[in-house]
């Protein structure tokens, strides 16, 4: 992937499993100028409960295929919300009700953010 750091090829390797199955709205912010957290936050909506755990599934399969390391899995697909923490990137995979919910969308708009 040439001269990518990590960070940006664990966003490229987590949106690309999103995408293979069909996320919608499927955004990267670049949240790490703006806190210690984390450096990037990428943000998936699911149609259905099925589609999101499909999501959830294909997120933490190409991760960890890649070499990253879960940290922390957060939520349930039940609930509409799942959030998969691998350090330098955090995955919140939400249905649309819930992503309207919380918003981080809106609450992280001075972040650089990226569409798919």
């Amino acid at each position: 992937m040439g001269d990518y750091s990590i960070e940006e090829k664990m966003v490229k390797c987590a949106v690309d499993a999103l995408l293979d199955k069909m996320a919608h709205d499927v955004v990267s912010l670049k949240v790490g100028n703006v806190t210690v957290i984390t450096d990037y936050f990428i943000l998936a909506t699911a149609n259905s409960g099925s589609q999101l755990d499909a999501m959830i599934d294909g997120a933490e399969e190409a991760m960890k295929n890649d070499g990253y390391t879960l940290y922390r899995r957060e939520g349930r697909s039940n609930s509409g919300w799942v959030l998969l923490d691998y350090g330098e990137v955090v995955i919140h995979l939400f249905t649309k009700e819930m992503r309207e919910f919380y918003n981080l969308d809106g609450s992280w708009r001075d972040a650089p953010k990226q569409s798919y």
